[in-house]
């Protein structure tokens, strides 16, 4: 009877009315210091690594998107006996494909030289050994040997969509005393001139290397790479012998393989160039995978482990809810004396989790993540929907965990309760 009479008056206010479950909730909490703790303890660490594991995956999401932009996926065009016959007609419908990003378009043709000599040991009396090669393309940094490093750009700016000129060959430069921002011309048998401003210089380091009785259409001194608009007033405006298509979405290529094929001939080969984004795609899979696996493991063992908690603590509050509800408070009412309870204690822990992983994820990052990959680790910082996600996933972990360890008190009757108790 004593018991009974401390419990009653441990929940009632001191003019007599009975307390609000919020405010047993907060009573319970302060009386309980130690299970407080405890319970605080053990969502701490539960908030913490829900809240590491979440930044994890948005991470990976954010680099893999920056891939996306960065890596270069493609398909490549090229004509099978090597002219520039794949239509301009054609690369409109390409380029009118949703998942089209850009088209880098690449041609080849020989001129003469109007105002510079050609570097030829041959005396070959053959018309390839007294004209250049001329390449073009939209921008030589992305395809063609500037990508391969077959050549390797000394001086100068590369040929861009916003920057026209021509880039030519170190020894060419040297032989001819020609600099940065010198005129070539050049002329075609038709009759047709177009000049340029050199732009840049560059070198392959094979040049002394080649055979002597090479014609001058084939040696790299005379290969010379200029802008579509001197091209097209040289040649007309034709077709072009290769041409890459860029994608913003490379896990889109296959469709855009099977957009794209119909629309060729049977001259044009097809093929897919994305091996550098599998490259990096495949290690952000696989922390993509076990990051959510951990946190399927993660919310398993928080339900189990709370749920076992608090159904231990519940059985020895077997009587302090028999008395509550013979006092005439509801069911429900406990429920949510409990579940405040729990709530109010993960939210002081979700605080604690917040501040422990803004000063520790960066480092975390630093080993998760390579310093040298395309994403810049700066991006990888705690942010408001880390924090919603916690709070909905945490609230919800709580409330099953609550939910299982009262379920047993709340279908039992009172008053058979409080009889075994006293029995």
């Amino acid at each position: 009877m004593i018991r009974y009479l401390q419990t009653v008056f441990l929940f009632i206010e001191p003019r007599g009315e009975q307390m609000a479950f919020y405010q047993r909730a907060f009573r319970y909490v302060q009386r309980k210091k130690s299970k407080s703790i405890l319970l605080f303890s053990c969502f701490l660490i539960i908030s913490t690594m829900v809240l590491c594991a979440t930044m994890i995956l948005q991470t990976a999401q954010a680099t893999s998107r920056s891939m996306q932009a960065k890596t270069g996926s493609k398909l490549v065009l090229e004509d099978l006996r090597g002219e520039n016959d794949i239509s301009a007609e054609t690369l409109t419908q390409i380029s009118n494909l949703p998942q089209v990003k850009g088209l880098n378009r690449l041609a080849t043709g020989t001129a003469y030289p109007a105002n510079f000599s050609l570097v030829t040991l041959s005396a070959s009396a053959e018309t390839s050994n007294s004209t250049a090669t001329l390449h073009t393309a939209d921008n030589t940094e992305l395809d063609g040997p500037f990508a391969q490093e077959k050549y390797r750009l000394l001086e100068g700016t590369p040929i861009t969509e916003t920057q026209n000129g021509i880039l030519i060959d170190s020894i060419l430069a040297q032989v001819n005393q020609l600099k940065l921002g010198d005129q070539l011309t050049f002329n075609t048998g038709t009759g047709a001139t177009a000049s340029g401003t050199i732009i840049g210089t560059f070198f392959s380091g094979i040049e002394r290397t080649q055979d002597a009785s090479t014609n001058a259409a084939y040696r790299i001194e005379n290969q010379i790479f200029v802008d579509h608009a001197l091209f097209e007033t040289l040649f007309g405006v034709g077709g072009f012998s290769s041409v890459s298509v860029y994608t913003a979405t490379p896990e889109n290529l296959n469709n855009l393989y099977q957009q794209t094929k119909p629309l060729l001939n049977d001259t044009t080969s097809i093929t897919t160039s994305d091996t550098l984004y599998r490259q990096m795609q495949a290690p952000l899979s696989q922390i993509t995978h076990i990051t959510l696996l951990m946190l399927v493991l993660i919310v398993s063992t928080a339900v189990i482990v709370t749920s076992l908690l608090l159904c231990m603590w519940m059985r020895m509050r077997t009587r302090e809810m028999a008395i509550l509800i013979s006092m005439g408070i509801s069911k429900i009412d406990l429920w949510g004396q409990v579940a405040t309870e729990s709530l109010v204690i993960f939210l002081f822990s979700t605080l604690g989790a917040v501040a422990f992983n803004g000063l520790v994820f960066p480092k975390i990052m630093q080993h998760i993540f390579s310093a040298d990959s395309v994403t810049a680790i700066a991006g990888a910082h705690l942010q408001i929907q880390h924090i919603l996600f916690l709070l909905l996933l945490g609230s919800a972990i709580v409330l099953v965990a609550v939910g299982i360890s009262i379920l047993p008190i709340l279908r039992s009757n009172p008053r058979d309760t409080l009889s075994k108790m006293e029995g």
